[in-house]
């Protein structure tokens, strides 16, 4: 073991003052060599005997026998003196002395050091063990004994009345003349003062292990905390939402931020902040029914014709427009108390084409939107009714639609934000330094030591609201970024088709002897490429041209197509792409209008409106943002957590509290920028949460506007308000939280989870999955049951195939197809009444087991989102639906089997059973037997 110490105050002193010392001694492996490092001046001459080895166990009275000078191949200018001793015995384990010491006039060892050594380094202890491992730390023991000793503590001592026992007692052992115990008496006022505070200290030590567990815990920020461990995503609320029309009797323009709308004591404002243009023409909108006196948009329906007028009243709706359908009539008696409330749908509109209607000379404007809002209901546009049977407009539609959000902002029409000043740092004291155990020495001079008391706990700015009697809104960001990214996809798979159908366009007028302007000659040359518009030459021969740029349209685009197939891919994994990136990209390639379109600000990318209306509380975020008072920019957001934070992330987390109060957690330099100490700090929220935000339809019916006059605007709300969910319940979390992660599917492994996670792909009903050994590896195919279709599409083939290419088993393949159709052939006799008309049987029951929907919107027997994956058809229930029809005296199923392959029995065995990948078919369509048939005999009736 190396007899090295720490350079010290006293060894720099020495060195200064050009004395010499021991710095170090070393033992070699055979334990009789001593290597001895010295600093300072080494004295010349130096024998065996001015060298004492004293102390030792066992071996004793060990002697140096030789001297001699270390290497001096590379010498330490601060140790400039190296000796070797040679000792004519090895020593024990203990501790030795090894003195440097002046001769005696016999050649003796005396006791006083050398000339030029200071007394104090000319000794230092040794020991020859080491190579014995350390059982404990190097840590020097404290000098001197302890202060004070340990008192013996009753650590069952836990509230008042003990802890006063306690210190009373302690009292008669340390102050045994004292013996005072009246009340009044200011010691005994000293002993309860400290027992209550250890009473209220024991308090909080009970709650801070009550609030270590998830079990025990009883503040909602604790179980917040707890649970997000388990990636449980507590929620906090959630503010309703609803579509408002608006109408004007003159065009108004209301600048964003100037208006808000109320129903009754509750708040709503526009989501998001945006300008909005009120037309009269938009406050009621006739639809077209082509001339029928009874026409009905059917359930399912995604278009309609709108009724155009000129001037004034032409309308002026574009994609990202909502429109809300409404019955204002009652269909029999032409009364609006008699209209159906519940035939009221917003839809978002996908495009928008103008036309005109010759034979009635009607301008009309065709509106279309997506799947997703497809009518859920039979909206009855025109009928004939009322007391003198005229012809009624049953149902119109409401443009101006704004989309509200529950929750009011504290800084409407200029009012102050609240401020909040963040802390100073407590300013340090001057001090001395606490000694180093290890490593260096301080410089001994004073320092900057913490402050008492330090600041123990991180600031965290309260939101009291309304005085905690309304909460602060949390909302969920719209549009979604998911939902944004969607669309882009969506609409980049389209860009290669409108280009062709674009081309095909010039063609035709070309052959009709219209060639191209300069704007289509400059689309082409984007497009495809100067120097292959000139070895096409279109100005030459434009109808050659344009055949050959369409017969081999992939082949000259192939590099584009493909790099738009890249860009849908990143959209469709969730990527928001840019309008400066992506989108002028996109221009570049493909034009200018296709770049433009791919902004992700414009509304069309804003999802259907339905999903609007429907939130999720799990994603809201409280609606706070936190600016700093000058000097710097940037506003602090809220965010669920702060894992993913940079230093440099201007972020907060929003933790609300048992009374209702919104606590603000920032980063701490680390994960999340911090304020600096002593910024002021601007808040600005909204408040109103939760489900009293779920007002009725017609509720809002009041606009407030602050900084425009001389505007009427009026209101109302069609539909309710929905979404509005309050704080989920303590009780709730520590039931769910625990299994949360563990029911959470978030890898492909069997058949079944291939399965599931095809499944939450929007647009699939139901996907069935077989793992199958190819020969070299497995392959997972996976087939899907596309909802309201009968053929998935490719474009969600895809979408299925990039989902589970993210969440497969390494060394699987995927190979995603349509689900396997089988069509069937169905025959069935029919005995009708005697009063019952039979084509009137017949088409009620060609209806009832169809391929669309009833009247009333219910879907038929063989409709697609009827039947999924291995539901079989079974002979009783085919009976029981045309039993049912009105005018249907009995029924016989005669036929049930597979039209083009052998089936069982199915009259015998009552069901004709299906496989795990195979749907029935059945259109009963002429026009396409091969999708299965129906075959009907008809017997009775009139």
């Amino acid at each position: 073991m190396s007899g090295e110490r720490a350079l010290a105050a006293r060894a720099r002193d020495a060195r200064a003052a050009g004395l010499g010392g021991i710095e170090a001694v070393t033992v070699d492996e055979s334990r009789t060599r001593l290597a001895v490092t010295l600093f300072g001046p080494a004295p010349e001459g130096l024998v065996p005997a001015n060298f004492r080895v004293d102390g030792g166990v066992v071996a004793r009275d060990l002697r140096v026998v030789s001297v001699e000078a270390g290497p001096d191949d590379d010498p330490d200018p601060e140790l400039p003196g190296r000796l070797l001793l040679e000792l004519d015995r090895p020593g024990d384990i203990s501790t030795y002395c090894l003195r440097l010491v002046r001769t005696d006039p016999f050649g003796r060892p005396g006791t006083e050091p050398p000339a030029g050594f200071d007394p104090f380094f000319a000794s230092v202890d040794f020991t020859f063990g080491q190579d014995c491992p350390a059982l404990v730390d190097c840590r020097p023991e404290p000098c001197g004994p302890e202060a004070f000793p340990e008192p013996v503590l009753d650590y069952l001592a836990k509230d008042y009345a003990s802890l006063r026992r306690v210190l009373l007692e302690r009292l008669a052992l340390t102050m045994p003349e004292w013996g005072e115990r009246h009340a009044a008496d200011l010691m005994i006022t000293l002993v309860e003062l400290l027992a209550y505070a250890g009473d209220q200290l024991s308090c909080e030590q009970d709650a801070v292990a009550a609030e270590a567990y998830l079990d025990t815990a009883r503040l909602r920020t604790s179980v917040r905390r707890h649970v997000r461990l388990v990636d449980y995503p507590m929620h906090d609320g959630c503010a309703a939402r609803a579509f408002v029309c608006l109408s004007a009797d003159s065009k108004v323009t209301l600048p964003a931020g100037t208006f808000r709308f109320r129903a009754g004591g509750q708040v709503f404002e526009p989501v998001p902040a945006e300008p909005v243009t009120v037309r009269p023409a938009h406050a009621r909108i006739r639809l077209w029914a082509w001339g029928e006196p009874e026409f009905c948009l059917p359930a399912g329906a995604t278009s309609a014709a709108l009724r155009d007028g000129e001037g004034e009243h032409r309308l002026h709706l574009e994609p990202g427009d909502v429109l809300v359908f409404e019955e204002v009539l009652g269909a029999v008696t032409g009364l609006p108390a008699d209209a159906d409330r519940g035939h009221r749908q917003a839809v978002r509109l996908t495009g928008v084409r103008r036309r005109v209607d010759a034979l009635y000379e009607q301008h009309l404007l065709e509106v279309e939107w997506a799947e997703e809002d497809a009518l859920r209901f039979p909206l009855r546009v025109s009928a004939v009714g009322g007391p003198r049977c005229t012809p009624l407009e049953v149902a119109v539609a409401r443009g101006n639609a704004v989309l509200v959000e529950h929750g009011a902002s504290r800084t409407w029409c200029g009012a102050d934000p609240e401020r909040v000043t963040w802390p100073e740092e407590p300013a340090g004291v001057p001090g001395c330094p606490c000694p180093p155990e290890f490593g260096c020495a301080g410089t001994g001079g004073p320092e900057l030591l913490p402050a008492y008391p330090p600041l123990s706990d991180r600031f965290m700015p309260r939101v009291p609201g309304d005085g905690g009697a309304t909460p602060v809104t949390w909302t969920v960001p719209f549009p979604l970024p998911a939902d944004v990214a969607r669309a882009q996809a969506g609409r980049l798979d389209g860009v290669a088709g409108r280009a062709r159908e674009r081309l095909l366009a010039l063609l035709r007028a070309a052959e009709e002897g219209r060639r191209p302007d300069d704007k289509a000659l400059a689309w082409l040359t984007t497009v495809f490429g100067a120097a292959v518009l000139r070895r096409v030459r279109p100005a030459a021969d434009p109808v050659a041209a344009l055949r050959t740029l369409a017969a081999r349209f992939d082949e000259l685009l192939a590099r584009k197509l493909a790099r738009l197939g890249e860009l849908a891919c990143r959209a469709r994994a969730g990527y928001v792409l840019a309008a400066a990136d992506e989108g002028w990209e996109i221009g570049q390639t493909w034009g200018d209008a296709e770049g433009n379109a791919l902004d992700p600000g414009r509304a069309v990318f804003r999802g259907p409106a339905g999903q609007a209306l429907a939130p999720d509380p799990r994603e809201a975020l409280p609606a706070v943002e936190v600016t700093a008072v000058g000097g710097e920019t940037g506003a602090w957001l809220p965010r669920r957590d702060l894992l993913d934070c940079g230093p440099a992330d201007r972020a907060f987390v929003g933790e609300l509290d048992d009374e209702g109060v919104l606590g603000l957690r920032f980063g701490d330099g680390r994960a999340g920028a911090l304020p600096a100490p002593g910024a002021a700090l601007r808040l600005r929220y909204r408040l109103g949460n939760g489900t009293a935000g779920n007002v009725g339809a017609e509720a809002v019916d009041t606009v407030e506007l602050c900084g425009v006059s001389g505007v009427s605007v009026r209101v109302r709300n069609p539909l309710p308000a929905t979404g509005g969910v309050d704080p989920e319940p303590l009780a709730q979390v520590r039931r769910r939280a625990p299994g949360h992660a563990a029911r959470r599917l978030l890898r492909a492994v069997t058949e079944a989870d291939y399965a599931a996670l095809a499944g939450e792909v929007p647009g699939v009903q139901r996907a069935g999955a077989r793992l199958r050994w190819t020969g070299s590896w497995y392959e997972a195919q996976v087939a899907v049951d596309a909802l309201g279709a009968d053929v998935a599409p490719d474009r969600l083939l895809e979408e299925v195939r990039e989902r589970l290419y993210r969440v497969r088993r390494i060394g699987h393949e995927v190979r995603v197809g349509p689900a396997r159709q089988v069509p069937l052939r169905l025959a069935l006799c029919v005995e009708a009444e005697p009063s019952a008309v039979a084509g009137h049987v017949r088409a009620a029951v060609s209806r009832v087991l169809g391929h669309g929907v009833s009247a009333d919107g219910a879907p038929a027997f063989f409709h697609p989102d009827a039947l999924t994956f291995g539901t079989p058809v079974r002979v009783s229930r085919i009976i029981a639906a045309v039993a049912a029809l009105p005018g249907v005296l009995s029924v016989s199923v005669t036929a049930l089997e597979r039209l083009f392959e052998p089936s069982p029995d199915a009259l015998r065995d009552g069901v004709l059973l299906l496989g795990p990948d195979e749907i029935a078919r059945l259109d009963a369509d002429p026009a396409r037997p091969e999708n299965g048939v129906l075959e009907l005999r008809i017997g009775g009736g009139r």
